[in-house]
Formats: structure tokens, sequence, C-alpha cells
């Protein structure tokens, strides 16, 4: 199966998550940005990184970043750069276009310039963060869709063992239990295996479904001493 290639365009701290983790994936990958110093930093770990104004189409083009599969704007607040570049690269007959903005009133604008994704990477964290300190043993928070969310949670050392069948967190809460990881291991649980005390577990559902679940099987949120 041929990797897909992706062209990553602003190399600031999302660009780069972007770049490392699509590199450790083993995709294929341009990475763009017009600062020297910056395209520098990030050619140490990926050689096909640019130096290139992503408004110029010719330079764009010459990159062979009309070739790619998908191409992810990583610009931040130079919202025009972003604009120009969407455009662009609709012009370029690029399939998939993933646009970061950091203000929700650019979100409908890019998508009817070419966008086929847009990302508000802020007020995902903002939300991610808010859900995390309100519950102590929420590790990770990441929000799917408007209803929809991914929670990892940490079993308490109290907790008595039960196989997923026994608890049948989908029937009963609502949840999906997607993933536990146990000390250095992770899997993906069957029906008769069990949820153990200090499991970090993974559910997909609603804040209200998992927010149940959780009461469940750590009690009470837990009162400071």
């Amino acid at each position: 199966m041929a990797h897909k290639s992706f062209a990553v365009i602003g190399l600031g701290q999302f660009g780069r998550s972007v770049v490392n983790e699509l590199v450790d994936n083993g995709m294929d990958v341009i990475a763009i940005d017009n600062d020297a110093e910056v395209a520098n930093e990030v050619g140490k770990i990926l050689p096909t990184t640019f130096i290139a104004d992503s408004t110029d189409e010719k330079a764009l083009r010459e990159l062979g970043v009309d070739d790619v599969d998908a191409a992810i704007v990583a610009f931040g607040e130079n919202q025009e750069a972003s604009v120009l570049t969407t455009v662009i690269l609709r012009e370029l007959g690029v399939k998939s276009i993933i646009v970061r903005v950091d203000n929700d009133y650019y979100v409908p604008i890019m998508k009817k310039i070419g966008a086929t994704e847009v990302i508000t990477p802020q007020k995902a964290a903002g939300t991610a963060l808010a859900n995390r300190i309100g519950n102590e043993d929420y590790q990770d928070y990441y929000k799917l869709d408007d209803r929809y969310s991914v929670v990892s949670i940490i079993v308490n050392a109290g907790f008595f063992p039960i196989t997923l069948k026994e608890m049948n967190p989908k029937n009963v809460y609502g949840v999906n239990l997607v993933l536990i990881r146990r000390g250095n291991r992770s899997f993906v649980p069957g029906g008769n295996d069990s949820i153990l005390p200090d499991d970090t577990v993974y559910v997909v559902g609603t804040a209200k479904e998992i927010a149940t679940f959780r009461e469940a099987i750590n009690g009470k949120k837990n009162k400071k001493k």
C-alpha cells in the first residue's frame, strides 16, 4: 500500500507537531515555511523541507504540492496568508485541504474558499483543559465533534475488578471502551477482559455519558481533605 503524501505549510509549533507525527507514521511529507531559520530547523528531521512563499502558486507547483494527497495550512494569526494559500491549493487541485484558524469567524470563510476541513486548535485545547481540571481522574480529553469526545480515565486503586461483559458499558452507560492502558501495555479490550485498579481506560461518548461512567468506576468526585 502506497504511503499518502502531505504538504505542511507553516512550520510554527503546530505545524512542526504535524510534521513530526506524519514523519513518525512513515508518511511522505513536504514541509514549507517562508522563514529560513524555521525551515532549516525542521530540515534537520525532514530533508524535504523548503523555504518558499506559499502565496506563490508557481513556487508551490515547482515543489510538487499539486501532487500531494492532502495539504495542511498551519498558519496561526496570518489569516491573509491562510486565505491566499487555501485558494491556491484549490486551484492546484489538492483534494484535501485542512486549514488551521484561531478565530471561529474564519471557519465558514475558509470552507467557502476551498478548505475541506477547518480546525481550531486553541478552542480544542481550551475545551480539553476545562474538562481535565474539572475532573481530576481525566487524563486526556479530545473533542471529536459537537456531541462526542474520547476521554482517558485513571481507574482508582480501590476499584474492584470487573469484566467488560459484566459491566456492559455500552448498554448501561452509553459509552464505548476502546482501549485499556495497563502499565507499559496497551490493548483493545474484549468482553472477557477486566478493568483493573490503576488502569487507564479510553472511552468514547457524550460528556454526560462519560461523566456517568466515570462515577460508576471511581465514585463521586473526591473532595480535597
